[in-house]
């Protein structure tokens, strides 16, 4: 996984400096036709066209994300919650996003 770290200061009492480190992960864009969609589970089977995991895959849908969002042989691009596709994982979709 890909992390991109920045560390964070601030002064909590005069003369004191606290300072941690923040991590956040990068999301994979991919791209694809929705084959199925099941709403009531949350999940929804992408033919991804995207070169970095194509194929027909499985996804969960987070509750950020609109489920009336996906429809049947709509093209659709989304991030997922990983940078990579990792073959047998359902990843969640956290972000669908215009062409």
């Amino acid at each position: 996984m890909k992390l991109k770290g920045m560390i964070i200061c601030a002064f909590m009492f005069p003369g004191i400096l606290f300072c941690t480190q923040a991590f956040a992960v990068d999301g994979l864009y991919l791209c694809g036709i929705v084959q199925e969609v099941n709403a009531k589970d949350a999940l929804v089977i992408v033919d991804v066209t995207s070169k970095s995991c194509r194929g027909p895959k499985k996804f969960k849908i987070s509750a950020a994300t609109s489920k009336n969002s996906f429809r049947v042989n709509e093209r659709k691009c989304f991030f997922i919650d990983s940078d990579r596709c990792k073959a047998g994982y359902t990843h969640t979709i956290t972000k669908t996003v215009t062409e």
